[in-house]
């Protein structure tokens, strides 16, 4: 048994049906569109294939939507790339032409105006390193600090300085728009930089808009982490550009800083990039991937993201597997060691009543926890609680199902809709003894917003013996 939520990135390597359906079937909880690769016309067909293996599977599978936000890449190059050397010069320009070994096109009309001379400029993820000797109008004169071959639309990073440009480009506003009306249940926020980010990209989706995940990749999210995490659904570690933007000794102290911030507001908390690096070409993880995957579980990451290894790499389905296997090695390992305490600030009553939950049932020995049909934030704050025992969530409609899918040691359970707490609870018991979970007369837990439907906090914890038939009132 699985408890920490898998995101396999969706690319040319896993974007058929067939595919797709081996990737649920192996744990993949959550299908990532990167959309710094497509669009709505593009990714929309992916869209498509993926409610299909859903439907298939009979598995509720989540889709994170994540828009691109202000990636400075360089422009075209040729197809074999170009090798920049040491010690000689190279251009950075505002004029869209063909790159070669001595300058290439930055589409960042701020560039010059951002820079000065000394500056480091750093090129794909960071091997190569340029140095700013001057500037001309729209031209940035550089010297090769460590050199390297550099291809079309690799990302360029600019350390330590603030951009001029907004969070939300127009392809960002664009993308918004088609995911306010496309069936995706959650979107990741690229480059967040303050609390303000996530409200304009609220605005954009309109009424009902999705969960957002702040992707945290910028030295000034670190700096507003408080407001970000009151601000956002859910956090993510993005450890690529963080680690260029960044010094990389300071990452792994800033990822358990960030998970640790992440439970105490209540918010999802996902960790990402190179996760298993070497699995985009190999079958097998290395150790020290192995390693990084059980101790970001043990830091207290609720999710984990697969990015080339599902999306371009040769073995989509074996990295969800080998994933998988780790997620619950670390897990077990994570039974002995302290739950962490959750304050999800305007849910503070919601939060108490969901850690209280969770202790009556170690204390009774329970075998489940059950939320029920209408009560996600108390699936969300239970899962924060990281209980030992499995989560079962109750709901009626299907993206519902899926964002609970998307939590920490949750399994969702559809229910009719207006059904009362007794025909939810006789639910939750026939799936929990269809899973062999329990047996009859074991004890889980209920947790509840009351009313049904109506309920805006957790108010109600209740203890149920399982019963083989629909339990009857009055009789718990």
């Amino acid at each position: 048994m699985k408890y920490t939520t898998i995101v396999a990135t969706i690319g040319p390597a896993s974007s058929d049906v067939e595919t797709l359906r081996h990737m649920i079937r192996a744990s993949a909880n959550c299908c990532r569109l990167n959309f710094s690769h497509g669009d709505g016309e593009t990714l929309g067909k992916i869209l498509e294939r993926i409610r299909q293996a859903e439907r298939l599977e009979r598995q509720p599978v989540a889709v994170l939507a994540d828009i691109q936000g202000p990636k400075l890449r360089v422009g075209r190059l040729p197809k074999e790339g170009v090798m920049l050397r040491e010690g000689e010069p190279f251009r950075l320009l505002a004029d869209d032409v063909v790159g070669d070994q001595h300058q290439v096109h930055v589409g960042y009309p701020y560039l010059a105006q951002d820079l000065e001379p000394g500056a480091t400029v750093l090129l794909a993820d960071g091997s190569i390193e340029l140095r700013v000797e001057s500037i001309q109008e729209q031209a940035v004169n550089c010297k090769v600090v460590n050199g390297g071959r550099l291809y079309s639309r690799k990302g360029l990073n600019l350390p330590g300085r603030k951009l001029t440009i907004d969070t939300l480009t127009d392809k960002d506003l664009e993308d918004l728009a088609y995911i306010a009306g496309a069936d995706i249940d959650l979107v990741a926020v690229s480059f967040v930089r303050r609390a303000a980010d996530l409200e304009r990209a609220r605005e954009a989706l309109g009424e009902g808009a999705q969960p957002l995940i702040a992707k945290l990749e910028r030295p000034e999210a670190l700096e507003n982490l408080a407001e970000i995490m009151e601000a956002s659904d859910g956090v993510m570690v993005a450890r690529g550009d963080l680690g260029v933007e960044l010094s990389f000794e300071r990452v792994p102290i800033l990822q358990k800083q960030i998970l640790e911030s992440a439970a105490m507001h209540g918010r999802s908390a996902v960790v990402a990039t190179q996760m298993l690096g070497s699995m985009v070409h190999r079958s097998r993880p290395s150790r020290a991937e192995a390693s990084d995957v059980v101790n970001a579980i043990l830091d207290g990451a609720d999710a984990l993201m697969l990015s080339e290894e599902t999306a371009t790499g040769d073995h989509p389905v074996q990295a969800v597997h080998a994933m998988a296997a780790l997620c619950e090695a670390g897990e077990a390992h994570e039974r002995r060691r302290h739950r962490p305490e959750v304050d999800s600030g305007d849910q503070s009553f919601a939060a108490g009543a969901a850690s209280a939950a969770v202790r009556a049932a170690e204390q009774v020995h329970a075998k489940a926890i059950v939320t029920l049909a209408g009560s996600r934030t108390s699936a969300l704050l239970v899962s924060k609680c990281r209980p030992l025992i499995p989560i079962v969530a109750l709901a009626s409609r299907p993206n519902t199902l899926r964002l609970l899918n998307f939590l920490r040691g949750t399994w969702p359970v559809v229910t009719r809709a207006h059904s009362d707490v007794e025909a939810q609870l006789a639910h939750a018991d026939h799936y929990l003894l269809e899973q062999g979970w329990v047996e009859v007369g074991d004890v889980i837990v209920m947790v509840a917003a009351i009313p049904l439907g109506a309920g805006r906090e957790t108010n109600t914890i209740r203890f149920h013996r399982v019963r083989a038939a629909e339990p009857r009132r009055g009789q718990d």
